[in-house]
């Protein structure tokens, strides 16, 4: 079994995290196998999780996805191809959620690529109707704790990218203007409260002006 993520979109994870029960999570079904689906189907909806769509194919999929918003995806596909990873990779990019595959498929290559793009929890063979609950349970807990990650990584990143302009402007008005640092520090305040933006915009706009005459 080897489990990766993806990681990112704050709505997705709020909304998980309020989850207390099988009755509010949606899932999204992709199984080729008519008859097995329609077995998997039942057990999700005797264990009381409410299945939105069932799909014989990964075609479509970003369509189904956008119209029924579901809160976790199970895939099992016989041969799970590049294009389904691409669609993930969408999915993954734009509107982050947990995703299951079940796959015959040991090619360490192809695990690598179905994690990247965006697939939660990768296990070898069909989906276990036993353990139903279990697998949907670590899958969003995994893709939670990815999502809290990224938001302070993402956080952390622009804090410092903000950092770093506001501190590009000081010095350029510093070496141009001959300003003290508080002095540079007073300028970018001022015109970021009469131009009504935030302070890094403020200084965004000092670094593309003072660069030119640099």
């Amino acid at each position: 079994m080897l489990w990766g993520g993806p990681i990112s979109f704050l709505q997705t994870t709020e909304k998980l995290m309020t989850t207390s029960s099988p009755q509010s999570v949606r899932v999204m079904l992709v199984d080729d196998l008519p008859e097995r689906a329609a077995i998997v189907d039942s057990h999700l909806v005797a264990a009381g999780y409410d299945v939105v769509s069932r799909l014989p194919t990964a075609s479509g999929l970003l369509f189904q996805i956008e119209q029924h918003r579901p809160d976790i995806i199970l895939i099992d596909l016989q041969s799970p191809g590049r294009d389904v990873l691409e669609s993930l990779s969408v999915i993954n990019a734009h509107n982050p959620t947990p995703v299951v595959m079940f796959s015959e498929e040991e090619d360490p290559s192809f695990i690598e690529e179905a994690v990247d793009a965006g697939v939660t929890a990768y296990l070898m063979g069909s989906f276990d109707t036993q353990r139903v609950k279990p697998v949907i349970d670590v899958a969003i807990a995994q893709f939670k704790s990815f999502q809290s990650l990224r938001l302070a990584l993402d956080t952390t990143r622009d804090r410092l990218e903000s950092l770093s302009i506001i501190d590009k402007a000081k010095s350029l008005l510093i070496k141009q203007h001959k300003f003290t640092e508080q002095e540079a520090h007073q300028q970018l305040r001022s015109l970021s409260m009469d131009t009504n933006q935030s302070l890094q915009q403020a200084a965004l706009s000092v670094v593309t002006i003072l660069d030119k005459n640099n």
